[in-house]
């Protein structure tokens, strides 16, 4: 081995593992293996006791660790020799060309010259400083470099300990925040349980008062009519009578009768109170989606939009091509969107419509001829006023008396086979037919219906998804 290569072994030995400097206040531990005494606390986890050895992965006990005293001075004195050796081992070579020692180096071409070398054309602008010198430049130079790695380490090494320790705070602090979390949602959970039972005792309430207003009208009903069956046996009895005895009475009879046949039988229509949720619709808007109409199924009675959110009804049909997907019959459009699975959410603007029908069907529904809203292969919610009274229809409830709605959200999650209609206006439900499991593809479903007298025109509006 070479003095350059014990030179080399010498700085192996003085130099930390871990930071790859000399090393500073170094311990050894009881592998044998030595190390800065800062370099190893930071390799610990936390307050841990224990560290495994860098070098050959021992447990090693940070109790145990003994100063290195020997290795320090030894260290500290390597450090200091070791420009001097290098500088001792420093031979010079003899050029070819002129047979001198190459005592210059020259700083562009980056090699040795002698001195008739400097002298020659080629380096007559080059910078050419004594060996010595140029070696002392570099290695301030070099010096220079390696305080500034020795300022990043400690950047670093700054830098590691405060993500340790933020590492240590963030692990106690996320038991208290998945804790505080979770509160706020119980928090959200009880408000919204007291709001049900409080949804409930109103419908509890209003369902005892509806059937008791259907006992008391089933009872008057039950007496009126016994009331007109009786003045039929009278009359009856009149018919049966001598002619002078039957017209000497029918002045009387006719007049007993005149208030009962005044009486019109009027049925309950119950209304049920709209009782907003509270954070329905936000909820509801995660699973908006960008719907639109599809025009190649529109009934020649209804004119779509350009931007194809707007279905109105006109009284003259349009000249259009009776391809298989268009309504010949039915004033109904299709949305061009087509569902086989997932959860999905839109509104529309119904405002003062007369008649609109809203709701999903199955790809496969006939277009042509009239089709049921009966039928399994549809699913919709249909609306009409009476002069300023709104009644809704569906399968399942049959009509009954509404309060005004201005938009209506239609929510469709295909897995449960579930659909629901919400007054978004009031942030309430309106209906929910019993789930059914969904056949084929699903495709939104919109009728303006046809206009009355007063009303020449009817239009549905889908609102955009950014809407609020």
């Amino acid at each position: 081995m070479d003095a350059k290569d014990l030179l080399e072994s010498l700085k192996a030995d003085l130099i930390c593992p871990i930071c790859l400097g000399h090393f500073t206040d170094p311990v050894i531990a009881k592998c044998g293996h030595s190390f800065c005494s800062q370099c190893l606390l930071q390799c610990r986890d936390g307050a841990d006791s224990t560290i495994n050895c860098p070098e050959c992965r021992q447990v090693i006990q940070i109790s145990k660790l003994v100063p290195n005293r020997n290795l320090q001075n030894l260290s500290l004195r390597g450090k200091m020799i070791r420009p001097y050796l290098l500088q001792s081992m420093l031979g010079l070579t003899t050029c070819d060309q002129h047979l001198e020692k190459e005592k210059l180096f020259c700083e562009e071409d980056q090699r040795p010259l002698c001195e008739s070398c400097s002298l020659a054309t080629e380096h007559k602008d080059h910078q050419v400083l004594p060996l010595d010198k140029a070696a002392d430049e570099c290695r301030e130079k070099l010096q220079e470099t390696w305080n500034m790695l020795q300022s990043k380490v400690e950047e670093f090494k700054f830098s590691l300990d405060l993500a340790r320790k933020k590492e240590a705070q963030y692990k106690e602090n996320i038991h208290g925040l998945r804790e505080t979390v979770k509160f706020e949602y119980e928090k959200m959970h009880q408000f919204l349980w007291d709001e049900e039972y409080l949804y409930m005792k109103i419908m509890d309430q209003e369902c005892r008062d509806n059937l008791a207003e259907f006992e008391e009208k089933k009872a008057r009903f039950s007496q009126q009519i016994q009331s007109l069956q009786q003045s039929m046996l009278k009359i009856e009895e009149n018919l049966d009578k001598a002619p002078l005895e039957m017209l000497q009475d029918m002045k009387d009879t006719l007049a007993r009768n005149e208030e009962l046949l005044l009486q019109e039988p009027v049925v309950p229509f119950p209304t049920w109170s709209i009782c907003p949720i509270t954070g329905l619709r936000d909820m509801l808007k995660t699973f908006q989606r960008d719907i639109t109409l599809d025009p190649e199924t529109a009934n020649p009675h209804l004119i779509v939009s350009e931007d194809l959110k707007t279905v109105t009804y006109t009284n003259f049909p349009q000249d259009l091509p009776d391809n298989e997907e268009r309504f010949d019959t039915a004033p109904t459009v299709l949305g061009a969107q087509t569902f086989t699975s997932g959860r999905h959410y839109w509104e529309v603007v119904v405002g003062d419509k007369t008649q609109w029908t809203l709701g999903i069907c199955e790809d496969s529904i006939s277009r042509k001829g009239a089709h049921s809203l009966l039928s399994k292969d549809i699913r919709t919610l249909v609306g009409f006023k009476n002069g300023n009274d709104l009644f809704l229809w569906n399968s399942q409830s049959g009509f009954y008396e509404s309060k005004p709605i201005h938009s209506v959200g239609i929510f469709l999650d295909y897995e449960k086979g579930h659909i629901a209609f919400y007054n978004v206006t009031e942030r309430s439900l309106i209906f929910s037919p019993l789930n059914l499991a969904f056949q084929g593809a699903l495709r939104p479903y919109f009728s303006p219906c046809s206009p009355d007298e007063e009303n020449s025109s009817e239009t549905l509006i889908i609102c955009h998804r950014n809407n609020q």
